[in-house]
């Protein structure tokens, strides 16, 4: 037992077995508890948590505003990967919130009012979230945001009356 006493260096096969840590995957038991999950990844910029949100498939769609089309699980978290690298804190408020749920898929959509971390307004984008109810709960299959027209409210000219 020399070596293995108090105080004493690990041996080289021990310190080789030494298992990683391993993050278990939430179980979202409703699709807006992993809506709020996606939106606090997002402005975490954490890659796992995010990824965490979404569906373990091929079929999964992501668009972001002004992007390509992204089909499945790889192609979703290289883009993340590169969104998160940026310097850029993104911070989310959204607004007039529709979901449409049934027993197994739900739809949500809303105007997301983007922001840099400081309060800087970024812009709008309509956003789609579609999340399917999986055998580990409520999973994102379908991102899709697109950015929001300007709307312009016209001032009147002359009298009123």
């Amino acid at each position: 037992r020399a070596g293995l006493q108090s105080g004493a260096p690990e041996p080289a096969f021990r310190q080789s077995l030494t298992m990683p840590k391993v993050r278990t995957a939430p179980i979202y038991t409703t699709p807006q508890d992993a809506a709020t999950a996606f939106y606090q990844a997002f402005e975490a910029r954490d890659l796992d948590a995010m990824m965490a949100t979404w569906a373990d498939d091929e079929e999964i769609v992501c668009v972001h505003p002004g992007g390509p089309r992204l089909v499945g699980y790889d192609a979703i978290r290289n883009a993340w990967e590169q969104l998160f690298s940026s310097d850029s804190r993104l911070r989310f408020r959204l607004e007039q919130p529709i979901a449409i749920d049934t027993v197994g898929l739900a739809v949500q959509s809303a105007i997301e009012h983007v922001t840099l971390a400081d309060g800087s307004p970024q812009g709008l984008a309509v956003a789609t979230n579609v999340f399917l109810r999986t055998p580990t709960g409520w999973r994102l299959v379908c991102h899709h945001a697109s950015p929001a027209p300007t709307i312009v409210v016209p001032v009147p000219a002359g009298p009123l009356h």
